[in-house]
């Protein structure tokens, strides 16, 4: 990753107003000169939740919530630290210089500014041509209407196959940037996508990467939809459509609503389920459930459609969620619906029941197989039974597996024991072989970063954890340099209330040093009992340090030249030893 530069990083710190940037995601209260509301962190009556005006740092008299406008967006909003980075910048409309570019590869921000302006041209030309007042039309059939429309800035793409092209070249845009954002078939000197309702694919932070795009006439070319093709930005195994729209929902209430159709997830969003997502035209893989883990995603509804495709695939994409540990529910909705029309026709009430009545995956599993099998024959039920005992044992966390076979077992009409349904471990795979490079720990450098980021967590130099880490250890202290760096830099901004983290970047110049920042961000840190675990970690590190130090006496006692030079270091050894290290400010270790 590139390092930014600290003036630019200074700028953007200037400008922030962290107000703004919060009052976009929860509604506050103007008080005095101060600006109150709900705290967003946990759930209260009365608010506690305050922001002085021209501060940087909002805090939360009720569960103590501290922080500036990046971690906010981290928190709050889910992002990681260059997405908040990049997002207040594009908000305030500062300009990040780098240092140092990490590799050489297309400007991923020209290409969305390439893919913004389609979008724009697409949405125009469906509004206010001819041509697109039929696709118009077609939309307003399907009850997508105009404030649908707007909300999810749908476009229509013209039959003319180089009207997108042309005018992208008349505005500056190179043939390179509009081919790698695959808006244009310099082979067959076209626009990628002609006579069809587009719909733009969002990134995390809702920068258009992408299009799908569906043929409403029978006689256009090719597939129902076609998406953009695989580009610098866009990823069909990584991104979720509609996720920008619902990764706040869904990480707040650690749930998500699935389902096959870029429609379909609209229309759920639409209607307030705004926890809702899609796969990209491609089967949902590792790649998508991985974006809801990070989340903290615990359990998932699918809704596919109810015919036998849609439920072969509920099938699939419930095995990968149960494989992780996270529960999965099926929505029964009526063959040959889906949740569009099943919305338009029963309402929002309707679909609302579905999710209460929603199915375990292993009964909806059981039942599916059942449809085509005579229960009553031993072979056909032996079938079925194996079939899912396999897939369960399969999964990760035992105690699912073994409460899954028992469930089974009871499902089937069966004694526990003919499933084995006894603690079961994951299997044992033979083992691999790996080339040249081993898997290295670094034991010094993970008990470093674990006090690193007890720093982060209570930075205010008058905690009490901050002052007894500050008394008790300093830069020598540290083997691993970026940590030392880090340590010495974060302590002296600290004390000079220079806090932001936007500052810390613009301080750490070093790439190791903005790397170590970058990972320290990512693993949350469980704020109880921390008074304990922060003793622990300084304890820890002390007498690592203690230890090393007779280390070295003995070393240099065995290699000794003289009588008189032994003797005086093994009363060095002795003196030292009768001194094991203390925390200042607590008591003494035992």
């Amino acid at each position: 990753m590139a390092i930014y530069s600290k003036e630019s990083l200074e700028r953007l710190r200037q400008k922030i107003d962290l107000g703004e940037v919060i009052s976009s995601y929860v509604s506050m209260q103007r008080s005095g000169a101060s600006y109150k509301a709900l705290c967003p962190f946990h759930e209260e009556k009365t608010p506690s939740f305050l922001i002085h005006k021209g501060d940087s740092h909002y805090h939360c008299f009720g569960c103590g919530a501290h922080g500036d406008a990046i971690s906010f967006l981290m928190e709050y909003a889910k992002m990681t630290f260059v997405e908040a980075l990049e997002s207040l910048a594009e908000r305030f409309q500062v300009s990040l210089e780098k240092v140092e570019e990490e590799e050489k590869g297309p400007d991923k921000k020209k290409l969305k500014q390439v893919l913004e302006r389609a979008s724009v041209f697409y949405r125009f030309f469906l509004l206010h041509s001819d041509e697109g007042k039929i696709a118009l039309q077609y939309l307003y059939k399907r009850d997508i209407d105009l404030a649908f429309i707007e909300r999810f800035e749908i476009g229509y793409a013209p039959k003319q196959g180089d009207m997108l092209y042309k005018l992208l070249k008349a505005e500056g845009f190179p043939d390179e940037d509009l081919q790698l954002a695959g808006l244009y078939l310099p082979s067959r000197r076209k626009d990628f996508f002609t006579e069809r309702i587009t719909f733009p694919i969002r990134d995390r932070m809702g920068a258009v990467i992408g299009f799908s795009a569906r043929k409403f006439k029978e006689e256009t070319f090719g597939g129902k939809y076609i998406n953009t093709s695989e580009t610098p930005l866009f990823k069909k195994s990584q991104v979720l459509f509609g996720f920008c729209y619902s990764r706040h929902r869904m990480a707040k209430e650690r749930k998500a609503i699935i389902v096959e159709g870029q429609i379909d997830a609209l229309r759920l969003i639409f209607e307030g389920f705004d926890f809702t997502v899609a796969g990209q035209g491609t089967a949902f893989g590792d790649g998508h459930v991985k974006e809801l883990l990070g989340l903290g995603v615990q359990q998932v509804y699918l809704a596919f459609d109810g015919d036998r495709a849609g439920k072969e695939a509920a099938v699939k994409v419930g095995d990968l969620f149960q494989k992780k540990g996270v529960e999965v529910l099926l929505l029964s909705l009526p063959t040959g619906s889906d949740p569009d029309s099943f919305l338009r026709e029963k309402g929002k009430e309707a679909f609302a029941k579905l999710l209460e009545n929603g199915i375990d995956y292993l009964s909806f599993y059981y039942r599916h197989l059942s449809e085509s099998q005579d229960l009553t024959s031993p072979a056909q039920k032996n079938t079925i039974v194996e079939k899912i005992a396999s897939t369960i044992r399969a999964w990760e966390h035992p105690v699912l597996v073994h409460e899954s076979l028992k469930k089974l077992a009871k499902m089937a009409d069966l004694p526990p024991e003919a499933l084995g349904s006894q603690m079961v471990s994951p299997p044992i795979q033979a083992p691999r072989y790996y080339p040249k490079t081993p898997l290295t720990i670094q034991p010094d450098r993970i008990l470093e970063m674990d006090l690193l980021r007890w720093l982060l967590v209570f930075p205010d130099p008058t905690s009490s954890h901050f002052l007894m880490i500050q008394k008790n250890l300093c830069k020598k202290d540290f083997r691993i340099p970026a940590c030392a760096e880090f340590f010495e830099t974060y302590l002296r901004l600290s004390l000079e209330e220079r806090k932001e983290w936007l500052t810390l970047a613009g301080h750490l110049t070093k790439q190791e040093e903005q790397d170590l920042f970058h990972e320290l961000l990512q693993k949350k840190i469980n704020k109880q009992r921390a008074s304990e675990h922060v003793q622990e970690t300084i304890k820890k590190i002390l007498q690592r340090n203690w230890m090393q130090q007779k280390e070295e006496i003995l070393e240099r006692m065995r290699k000794s030249p003289t009588e008189e030079e032994s003797f005086r270091l093994s009363q060095e050894f002795n003196e030292l030893n009768k001194k094991p290290p203390e925390i200042h400010g607590e008591k003494s270790f035992p």
